[in-house]
């Protein structure tokens, strides 16, 4: 009862106008760092019992705050790509400003650079957007499909960089460096200097 409260009111509001956001890394980690906390809490679940994310996300059936935002925006460019051209929010998506400059230093980053990112995973390309668009069907399907390509991708990037650790975790170091006046073994010729300290 929890999660279907959680899904059906927590995260529409947290993410209402989300099809509109222009979003950084530092952004979608607070909101994924929210999520993480609320499904915990749910479900009950504590740091010491080392679940990992993929794990609590599966456990509640639930995606990941980044997949939900890479689901909904390219729905929103859809509708707007069908609108008839004299709508305001059109005309405002397929303009430019004439005039003005910008600061000095990296541009910021526009709405149309985080939807191009949501449309590769889609894998669809910028020139055929109008086209793929206008197929009501076939594009509520791409959605679907990026939203599977994430996860995917996520979840495999996620498990070698866990496996990577577990490999550097688990080599034996040998070393010569061993203490003259105890059986202290030291990784380094450095850490041997500064424990012979001790004895000094």
């Amino acid at each position: 009862m929890k999660l279907k409260v959680y899904n059906a009111v927590v995260l529409p509001s947290l993410l209402y106008g989300c099809e509109t956001w222009t979003l950084y890394r530092r952004h979608i980690k607070k909101l994924e760092l929210f999520q993480k906390r609320a499904l915990h809490s749910i479900l009950g679940i504590k740091w010491q019992d080392r679940i990992t994310n993929l794990k609590v996300l599966d456990k509640a059936k639930s995606n990941s705050i980044e997949a939900t935002i890479i689901k909904t925006q390219p729905r929103l460019i859809g509708h707007m790509i069908r609108m008839d051209g004299c709508q305001m929010t059109k005309c405002l998506m397929y303009r430019e400003l004439q005039a003005g400059k910008r600061n000095q230093g990296r541009p910021k980053l526009r709405y149309k650079d985080t939807v191009k990112a949501n449309l590769q995973w889609c894998r669809i390309k910028p020139g055929n957007l109008e086209g793929h668009a206008m197929d009501r069907s076939k594009w509520r399907g791409s959605t679907h499909k990026a939203v599977a390509n994430f996860e995917e991708a996520c979840s495999q990037k996620l498990t070698t960089a866990r496996e990577r650790h577990h490999r550097t975790a688990s080599v034996v170091i040998t070393t010569d460096f061993q203490c003259p006046q105890c059986p202290r073994l030291c990784a380094s010729r450095l850490g041997l200097q500064s424990h012979l300290r001790v004895h000094r």
